[in-house]
């Protein structure tokens, strides 16, 4: 499939990064060199320094001292935490979000919803995925909870597209489960999209889990 390229540069560079990072192209350890991703990639410096930053906030790489930008290691440890705390705080949002939808705030997420469904490539889907989520909940989102939860869901963003990338058929099972989170939205079932919000998060962690038990991806259990 022909990769599309993102609208800036910024986009391009984060997703070729963080495409070769959960592929195993670019190794934990490895070093990364601006002015070579930037050669590589034919963009200037600056798309690669912000594309750093943003990959630095999603735990994908780290700083070292003497060598620089690093490749970080992944750790079951941190999605553990990460869907532990969705885990509890999700459904919460998802029930204030259903209490203050208004007629029409749906159709939102149901547009984006069909994309998912439509689309194949990991990276794309993971960006699609948050976005369908962030719809869902727009009408809490002058809270703090939507904050919180919002920064733990783009933390999770690349194990997410990490367990898309070894276990495909994830993203038709992910798919599926929001087909019945929005006829619970529709329905106004509370106890239904409490309880459908956090079985799909658990989903997810439990097939990042088997991969990470198959060996079928590398991650540092130990860190």
């Amino acid at each position: 499939m022909e990769r599309k390229r993102p609208e800036t540069a910024r986009q391009y560079v984060v997703g070729i990064l963080r495409a070769k990072i959960l592929r195993g192209e670019l190794p934990a350890g490895a070093r990364l060199r601006q002015e070579v991703i930037a050669a590589e990639l034919g963009v200037s410096t600056t798309p690669v320094r912000e594309a750093f930053r943003d990959l630095l906030a999603e735990g994908l790489i780290g700083l070292d001292t003497h060598r620089g930008v690093i490749v970080r290691s992944l750790t079951l440890s941190d999605v553990r935490e990460l869907y532990e705390l969705r885990i509890v705080l999700e459904p919460m949002l998802a029930v204030r979000a259903l209490r203050a939808m208004l007629p029409g705030q749906l159709q939102a997420a149901e547009a984006i919803h069909q994309q998912l469904c439509e689309e194949q490539d990991p990276e794309r889907w993971a960006m699609l995925n948050v976005a369908f989520h962030q719809a869902l909940h727009a009408p809490a989102a002058d809270g703090r909870l939507m904050r919180i939860v919002t920064g733990l869901a783009e933390a999770a963003g690349s194990y997410v597209t990490l367990s898309m990338h070894v276990t495909p058929d994830l993203m038709a099972l992910n798919n599926a489960d929001h087909a019945q989170l929005l006829r619970f939205y529709r329905a106004k079932n509370e106890k239904g999209v409490a309880a459908k919000t956090a079985a799909h998060l658990e989903q997810t962690l439990r097939a990042i889990e088997r991969d990470v038990e198959t060996r079928a991806i590398v991650l540092d259990k130990s860190a």
